[in-house]
């Protein structure tokens, strides 16, 4: 399953916390897109490093200046 988290209008610390509280509640399968406004992707260092230390994949797709996506997945253990 895959959960769409959208971060929108504004990232902060609530934003953060969200995302560790989503994280929590996902299963070992379970993906997630994070959605926040393009203005916002200089400030998704914060994101991308909650979801490394939690062992996620990521990659990162815009879409027309308007939303910057952060999708992401677990990775697999070799």
């Amino acid at each position: 399953m895959n959960i769409t988290l959208d971060l929108r209008p504004a990232l902060g610390e609530q934003s953060i916390n969200k995302l560790k509280d989503t994280i929590a509640r996902l299963g070992p399968n379970d993906g997630l897109t994070l959605v926040l406004d393009a203005a916002d992707a200089h400030e998704a260092d914060r994101l991308t490093a909650e979801l490394r230390m939690h062992g996620f994949d990521y990659y990162a797709k815009g879409a027309a200046g308007k939303t910057y996506s952060i999708i992401a997945e677990r990775q697999l253990l070799q």
